[in-house]
């Protein structure tokens, strides 16, 4: 609010020093209407019709006090509820309080009448009923545990992958050998032993990546890491009522953390906790504040959608058209914890088909995104999900009826359930796409045991590879608009576990992990191999990533403390870099009048001096995880005595962060031929020794 004040008086002043409209005059455009906050705005969808229904008795809701951003107010504010709601005969089973995440949460059982009259209270910004367990459709295969005898297991020091789920069943015989400890420390739940199924299968997944293809052939490869579970779900799949989720999720991390891992598993959300216009969910912020704090990568998936709640009419086109469905529809949205701005976040495509039964054909085309798998974009228009991984899909008749569950549109599981008359069975969903990349994570853990979480996401993400496309034979839509809806529905690409590790001769990967100040601009400069200047037409690219982890704030608009960004430039010297990077954040107006021409700015140079990668940096820069492509389909030129090398700029531009705070981050550069130019490895590798020798030589002439 001092901010919100501050920006109004400077505002209200008018155009100042020559300038033809007021500072902040774009802010104040896009408010509406101001009115006060009411019980309207606090009323949860589920427990809106709970109250239409006036029905009598008690409920559990969840209760979202404001964080008043002082830890020691925040508690008092959260007591004094506590105190009432005790003196009216309610029960408040858990409390939460993250001052990092700017997050204070009540979990409350209380009559009705009690509950209405929470929502005219000043310190109250959301009551919400609790989220609805996950439906189980497993279906059995003729699999016997005879056949997955004797398999393969993990290294001694393979990398400790967690998992926070409904706990595993160690013994089944695709975990034998792999679980360093199944746990829980939670007191309402009596061990880690999985009574749902859900946790043994995300494991098998995990550990062993496509179960299917290992089966028919029976070549079974090691699994890349080990496992601790912490069960956090009950038999029904969902938290304890007696319990948030957000103190659950926090102790398990920071159990996690104290035992070394770094890459987690989070194959768990709301169902009914769509995202809401720009605002960061509960256990989204926490996550994020949880990343930062202990330095994980957390891998979360968008979450499920039915798809009759988006499509409306199940016609026989609704096979193909239901990605602009759910682009349109309002419910197919992220759910909490899929917003998180530091999570890897993973949406669902459909794998490789087998036969369907007859009169039965499948939903989407393999490499389209899963029929059920919620789409972006996240917080603030950041590109979530980031990354697409196989989840199954649907069938569906060829007369247009409604959507159909088979086997061979599934993904093989193990099956965990305490009933199960299966070893392996099939599901779909997008909690089975999530652990296809926490796999890739410990693939890099593995060859990398010093990596930081940022430069963990960052070789992860470089990997990513685009797939086939529901868009790209529709000529009403331009390319923009086309890469646009992409992005909503499946992020950067499909992950490659062998790419996140590997540097071949023709595809080479570097990497760097720095700290930046605030308002501070980094430089790379990146030795372009001979090859990319062989004239044909042989297709050339480079990849860069970027992973940070900012400081973020529940309920802010600038959710993200800071905003890094990139841009590759080629033919342009270090220091004019720095120049042009310096304008973009100036007062353009102001410099153009006093100079009497255009500010030159990175945007004004020419294509072949700046290299528009793709995604923009606009759209790429409102999330903490970030990629840039770009193609050359025939040979460079050298136009000038900068035009052998690139420069990449890395930019960090405070909005609310401490002025002297340094941020930390992660890049990787992935630069490839194609298969009929030299190889570039060799070629880079001496390239960038002759580099080094150069800057010793320069800093020894310094001092």
């Amino acid at each position: 609010m001092t901010e919100f004040l501050r920006r109004l008086n400077v505002y209200s002043k008018g155009p100042q020093n020559g300038n033809s409209t007021a500072t902040y005059e774009a802010f104040f455009d896009n408010i509406a209407s101001v009115r006060p906050y009411c019980r309207d705005d606090r009323v949860g969808t589920s427990l809106a019709a709970h109250l239409t229904q006036k029905a009598n008795g008690q409920l559990t809701v969840d209760i979202e006090v404001w964080h008043p951003g002082e830890q020691e107010k925040a508690d008092a504010w959260l007591t004094a509820i506590d105190d009432a709601l005790v003196g009216v005969g309610a029960v408040v089973h858990d409390s939460f309080s993250s001052p990092a995440a700017g997050v204070s949460l009540m979990r409350v059982t209380a009559a009705l009448n009690v509950i209405s009259q929470l929502l005219d209270v000043d310190l109250i910004a959301k009551i919400e009923t609790l989220p609805a367990g996950t439906t189980d459709r497993l279906s059995p295969s003729d699999v016997t545990a005879e056949e997955l005898a004797d398999l393969p297991i993990p290294s001694a020091d393979a990398p400790i992958v967690g998992i926070i789920d409904s706990g595993v069943q160690a013994g089944h015989p695709l975990l034998r050998g792999c679980i360093v400890e199944a746990t829980t420390v939670s007191g309402s739940l009596s061990d880690g032993v999985d009574r749902h199924g859900h946790g043994t299968s995300v494991a098998s997944i995990l550990l062993h990546g496509s179960i299917d293809t290992q089966i028919a052939s029976g070549d079974w490869e090691a699994p890349p890491c080990r496992i601790l579970s912490v069960r956090v779900l009950d038999e029904e799949n969902r938290i304890p009522s007696n319990r948030l989720p957000q103190s659950e999720i926090s102790n398990a991390v920071e159990y996690l953390s104290s035992r070394g891992v770094k890459v987690i598993n989070l194959s768990l959300g709301d169902e009914d906790g769509v995202m809401v216009a720009n605002r960061a969910p509960t256990l989204a912020a926490v996550l994020d504040s949880l990343a930062r704090k202990f330095g994980v990568v957390f891998v979360v998936p968008t979450g499920n959608v039915v798809p009759a709640e988006y499509s409306g009419l199940m016609d026989d086109k609704f096979r193909s058209d239901y990605p602009y469905r759910m682009l349109e529809s309002p419910v197919s949205g992220l759910i909490d914890p899929a917003p998180s701005a530091i999570s890897l976040t993973v949406g669902g495509s459909v794998p490789a088909l087998k036969p369907a039964a007859l009169g039965t054909v499948p939903i989407g085309k393999p490499g389209w995104p899963s029929p059920f798998s919620r789409v972006g974009p996240g917080i603030n228009g950041a590109i979530k999900p980031e990354i697409n991984a196989a989840a199954g899909t649907l069938g569906q008749g060829i007369d247009g009826n409604e959507t159909q569950v088979q086997d061979s549109f599934m993904v093989a599981v193990a099956d965990g359930r305490p009933d199960g008359l299966a070893v392996v069975s099939y599901d779909i969903g997008t909690s089975l796409a999530a652990p296809r990349v926490a796999r890739a994570c410990a693939v890099v853990q593995d060859e990398y045991p010093d990596a930081s979480a940022n430069l963990i996401r960052s070789l992860v993400l470089q990997s990513v590879m685009g797939g086939s496309s529901p868009f790209r034979d529709d000529q009403k839509l331009t390319d923009g608009v086309r890469e646009s809806k992409l992005l909503q529905l499946a992020g950067y690409g499909e992950v490659s576990e062998q790419r996140s590790v590997l540097s071949g001769d023709r595809d080479t990967v570097l990497f760097a992990e720095e700290q930046i100040p605030l308002d501070s601009v980094h430089l790379y400069t990146i030795p372009i191999p001979e090859s990319f200047f062989i004239p044909g037409r042989v297709e050339r690219g480079i990849t860069v990533s970027l992973c940070y982890d900012p400081p973020v704030r529940a309920r802010r608009m600038d959710y993200l403390a800071s905003r890094m960004q990139f841009e590759l430039l080629r033919g342009v010297s270090p220091d004019a870099t720095i120049d042009l990077l310096l304008a973009e954040e100036k007062n353009a107006r102001k410099a153009r009048k006093e100079l009497g021409q255009p500010l030159a700015t990175l945007s004004s140079l020419p294509d072949k001096q700046r290299i528009p990668m793709k995604p923009s940096r606009t759209a790429r820069s409102a999330g903490a995880n970030q990629v840039g492509k770009f193609v050359w389909r025939s040979g460079l030129k050298r136009f000038n005595e900068n035009s052998s090398e690139f420069v990449l700029a890395v930019q960090n531009v405070n909005r609310w962060d401490t002025p002297t705070r340094k941020q930390a981050y992660a890049v990787a550069i992935r630069l490839w031929v194609g298969s009929n130019l030299p190889p570039v490895y060799a070629d880079l590798r001496t390239k960038i020794r002759a580099m080094k020798a150069q800057a010793v030589a320069r800093s020894q002439v310094r001092s």
